[in-house]
């Protein structure tokens, strides 16, 4: 299994129904959440425990919390080829992301990538063109500047480091 399905098979079954506080934010917390990194709130079981900037705009998602802290990787501005399945992706304010949605001019918008084909990007969103529920989406991939951050969750599947999640480092 790989190190997001859980996370991704989760936001699968949440798929017509509402979630949180009906924002796009609530997905990434939900994904957040079930993938052990910080608590986002967004009306959800996950409530915000350290604050560290503006948690108000899903812009800003990888700026807001100590991501660091929990193992996860933020990466402003990526270009394409960075992007991976499992990520949680912030998209900038203002962008049109089809001809009928377009993200918000304060809040921004997230998702959360469970496929990359074609160019595209396949994520799990809410409140997104379908209105205030979990659907698949299929964007088109706009450029570096459309992308606020994207944020990584650990990779286990690798060599073990000395990263533990929830323990503290030991002295050999």
């Amino acid at each position: 299994m790989s190190v997001y399905e859980k996370g991704l098979n989760h936001l699968k079954s949440l798929i017509g129904q509402p979630v949180g506080n009906y924002q796009c934010y609530a997905v990434a917390a939900v994904y957040s959440g079930i993938m052990k990194g910080p608590d986002l709130g967004a009306g959800t079981s996950y409530n915000q425990l350290e604050i560290i900037g503006d948690i108000y705009s899903a812009s800003e998602i990888g700026n807001a919390y100590p991501w660091s802290k929990y193992g996860w990787e933020v990466i402003q501005n990526p270009e394409y080829d960075q992007l991976a399945i499992g990520d949680i992706l912030c998209y900038e304010r203002n962008v049109a992301l089809s001809d009928t949605f377009t993200t918000h001019e304060y809040y921004g918008h997230c998702a959360v990538i469970y496929g990359l084909e074609n160019g595209m990007i396949q994520a799990y969103e809410q409140k997104g063109e379908l209105g205030e529920i979990v659907q698949f989406y299929d964007r088109e991939f706009l450029g570096s500047d459309s992308i606020a951050s994207i944020v990584k969750p650990p990779d286990f599947s690798g060599t073990p480091t000395d990263f533990i999640h929830g323990q503290a480092p030991m002295d050999a």
